[in-house]
C-alpha cells in the first residue's frame, strides 16, 4: 500500500488548526495550575514556619517543665515545704526556691512570672517579669494562684493550657506535688517574636489560638481585618482576603496559625485571565506568518543540512554544510560544524585524554562524598566534651580525628598498602569507642604475605563505618569482624575481603541494589558502598566483583579485586587510539 503524502501547505492549516485550540486550553490550564502552586508554596511556607516555631515552643515548655519537676524531685529546699515548718525556716526556704525562679526566668524570657504554693505553711510567693507584664497583669496572676489555692482538693489540669488574665491570654501549668506546687506563666507573645504583629498589610504572621477557633494573640489585627477562623481543625483555608494555614500542638493545647495575605484577589484573577486569553489570541493570529517565515529561513537550510548529515553518518567525511545561509544563526552553525569536521582526527586523541581526566576526577569526587552528618555528631561530642571541661579526652578525639580527615583526603591513584587501611580502621573503630562510648567488639583475620598489597583507600573503612552507622544497636553491643584472603587463580591472584556485622541487615530494596548493576546516579543517602563500588568498577572493570547478603543476625559484604603488590606499577599507561 503506497504511503500517504501530504503537501507542506496543507500541513500548514493543520498545524494552525492544531494549535489554536490546544493552546487555549493550555493557557487556561496553565493560569489555574499556578494559582493552584501558588496556593500550594505559600502552605509550604506556612507549615515550615509553623514547625520551626512550634518545635521551639514545644521545646521550650518541655524544658521549663522538666526543670521545675526536678525542682520538687531532687531540690531540698521545694521538698522542706511539703511539711509544715518554724515561719523563720519556712521563709528561709522559700527565699532559696524564689532565688532558683528568677535564676529560670533570667534563663527563659518567655516565663512572666512562677509562684509557689505551700499550703502546709500558708504560704503563696511568686517571682515575676516586670518587663513585658504590667501590675495588673501580675495581680491577675495572683489572684490566679489563690483561687487554685481556694479549690485545692479539686482536680487541676496537669498540662499547659492558655488562660485569660486581663485582656491577653497566657500559657499556664500547675504543678502540684501533695501539699505544694508551682504555678508557672508562659507570656504567648514572647513566644513568637518577632512576627507576632504585621508591619505591612502582606507580611505573614503568627499566632495563636485555641481548639475553638478563638484567637489567643494578634486579635485586634484580626478584628480590623474581619478575619474568622474555623473551628473544625481545618489545615488551610481562605479567610476574608487572607491565606491561613494551623497546626495543633497536644504539648501547648493550642493551634499555631500562620496567616499571609493572598498575592491574587479574584477579581484581579479574572482580570489576568482575560488579558492572557487576549494576548494568546494575538499570539496564534500571528502563527501563520511565523510558519512561512520559519519554512523559508530555517526548515528548508535544515533539510539541507539532515542531507549532509545523513552522507556524514554513510562514510563521506568530505562533505560540508553551504555557508551561504541567509540567517546569521545557520551561518555560524555551517562555519563551526566544517570547522569542526576539519579537526576531527586531531580531536580523537584530546577526546581520550579528557576521558582519562574525567575518570580521575570521578574518582575524586567519589572519594571526597563525606557524610557532613558525621562531622556534625563530632563537633557536638567535642563540644559536649568542652562542657564538662574533659579537655585531656577533647584532645585524645581531635588526634583520632585529624588522623581520620587527613586519611579520607588521600589521593585516589595512589593506592596504599592494605597494613595502612587496617590501622586507619583500627583508629575509626578506636574513634568510636572514644567518642560515642558504645562497645564495639571487633576480630581482623588476615592471610600472611598479604602486607605489603595496594588497594585503594577507604575501600575497607567504608563498610566497617557503614556497620558503625546503620548496624549498631542501643541494646546489644556491635560485633565486626574482618577476613582477607589470597585467591589464586590463572588470570592472576585477586584479594578475597569479607566484613560482618550483626546488624539488622538490610532491606529487600537495598540489597537489590547493592547487588545489581554499577550506577553513577545521583544519590543522596546510602552512598557509602555504592560509593566503592562506583571506585572499583572504574579502576578494575571487569576483574571487580562484589556481593551482600543478610545473615542472622547481620549482613556480610564481600568484595574481590585483583592484588597489586607494593614493588609493582600501580597504573598502567594506556596507549591513545
Amino acid at each position: 500500500m503506497k504511503k500517504r503524502l501530504y503537501s507542506i501547505r496543507k500541513l500548514q492549516r493543520i498545524m494552525i488548526l492544531l494549535f489554536i485550540l490546544p493552546i487555549l486550553v493550555l493557557q487556561i490550564i496553565q493560569l489555574f495550575f499556578s494559582l493552584q502552586t501558588l496556593q500550594t508554596e505559600i502552605e509550604s511556607n506556612g507549615r515550615s514556619t509553623i514547625y520551626r516555631y512550634q518545635s521551639g515552643l514545644d521545646n521550650d515548655v518541655e524544658r521549663i517543665a522538666t526543670f521545675i519537676s526536678n525542682y520538687w524531685a531532687q531540690e531540698y529546699n521545694h521538698n522542706r515545704l511539703l511539711y509544715p515548718q518554724p515561719p523563720l525556716d519556712a521563709y528561709g526556704y522559700s527565699y532559696n526556691v524564689l532565688n532558683e525562679y528568677r535564676t529560670l526566668i533570667n534563663i527563659e524570657p518567655s516565663i512572666s512570672s512562677i509562684f509557689l504554693i505551700s499550703e502546709q505553711n500558708d504560704m503563696i510567693k511568686g517571682a515575676c517579669s516586670t518587663e513585658h507584664t504590667t501590675y495588673e497583669e501580675r495581680e491577675a496572676m495572683r489572684a490566679y494562684v489563690y483561687d487554685l489555692r481556694d479549690r485545692w482538693g479539686e482536680e487541676a489540669p496537669y498540662d499547659w493550657h492558655p488562660v485569660k488574665l486581663m485582656d491577653r491570654y497566657f500559657l499556664v501549668r500547675e504543678f502540684l506535688v501533695k501539699n505544694a506546687g508551682t504555678v508557672c506563666f508562659l507570656d504567648l507573645d514572647q513566644t513568637l517574636l518577632p512576627q507576632d504583629t504585621a508591619r505591612f498589610p502582606e507580611d505573614p504572621i503568627l499566632f495563636y489560638a485555641d481548639s475553638k477557633g478563638n484567637p489567643l494573640t494578634s486579635r485586634r489585627f484580626l478584628e480590623d481585618k474581619n478575619i474568622r477562623l474555623k473551628a473544625d481543625g481545618a489545615p488551610s483555608y481562605f479567610s476574608s482576603g487572607y491565606f491561613i494555614v494551623q497546626n495543633y500542638s497536644t504539648v501547648t493545647d493550642m493551634y499555631i496559625v500562620f496567616l499571609e495575605a493572598s498575592p491574587i484577589s479574584f477579581q484581579k484573577m479574572n482580570q489576568l485571565f482575560w488579558a492572557i486569553l487576549g494576548l494568546s489570541l494575538l499570539v496564534l493570529a500571528l502563527v501563520p506568518l511565523f510558519f512561512l517565515s520559519l519554512k523559508r529561513w530555517y526548515l528548508q537550510p535544515m533539510k539541507q543540512m539532515d542531507q549532509t548529515l545523513q552522507k556524514i553518518h554513510s562514510g563521506q567525511m568530505d562533505v560540508r554544510f553551504a555557508e551561504d545561509q541567509k540567517t546569521e544563526e545557520l551561518k555560524q552553525l555551517s562555519t563551526s560544524f566544517n570547522s569542526m569536521m576539519d579537526q576531527v582526527q586531531n580531536l580523537k586523541i584530546e577526546a581520550y585524554e579528557k576521558e582519562l581526566s574525567y575518570q580521575y576526577a570521578q574518582l575524586q569526587y567519589l572519594q571526597l562524598q563525606i557524610s557532613p552528618h558525621f562531622f556534625l555528631n563530632i563537633l557536638k561530642t567535642l563540644y559536649g566534651m568542652a562542657e564538662k571541661r574533659n579537655y585531656e579526652k577533647i584532645q585524645n578525639a581531635i588526634l583520632m580525628i585529624s588522623d581520620h580527615v587527613r586519611y579520607i583526603f588521600h589521593d585516589n591513584k595512589d593506592r596504599v598498602p592494605l597494613t595502612t587501611e587496617l590501622s586507619h580502621v583500627e583508629n575509626y573503630i578506636n574513634m568510636q569507642r572514644y567518642i560515642t562510648s558504645q562497645v564495639i567488639h571487633f576480630s581482623l583475620l588476615t592471610e600472611p604475605g598479604l602486607e605489603n598489597a595496594l588497594i585503594p583507600a577507604l575501600c575497607v573503612q567504608t563498610f566497617v563505618e557503614n556497620a558503625c552507622k546503620y548496624a549498631m544497636l542501643p541494646d546489644r553491643p556491635l560485633e565486626l569482624s574482618l577476613e582477607i584472603r589470597r585467591l589464586c587463580s590463572e588470570e592472576g591472584d585477586s584479594l578475597d575481603i569479607a566484613v560482618k556485622d550483626n546488624g539488622p541487615g538490610l532491606s529487600e530494596e537495598l540489597l537489590k541494589e547493592y547487588n545489581g548493576p554499577v550506577s553513577f546516579g545521583y544519590r543522596e543517602h546510602h552512598i557509602g558502598i555504592l560509593n566503592v563500588r562506583q571506585r572499583l568498577h572504574l579502576l578494575y572493570g571487569e576483574r571487580f566483583g562484589f556481593a551482600c547478603w543478610n545473615l542472622q543476625p547481620g549482613t556480610e559484604f564481600e568484595l574481590i579485586f585483583p592484588i597489586t603488590e607494593e614493588n609493582e606499577p600501580q597504573e598502567k599507561k594506556e596507549e591513545a587510539p
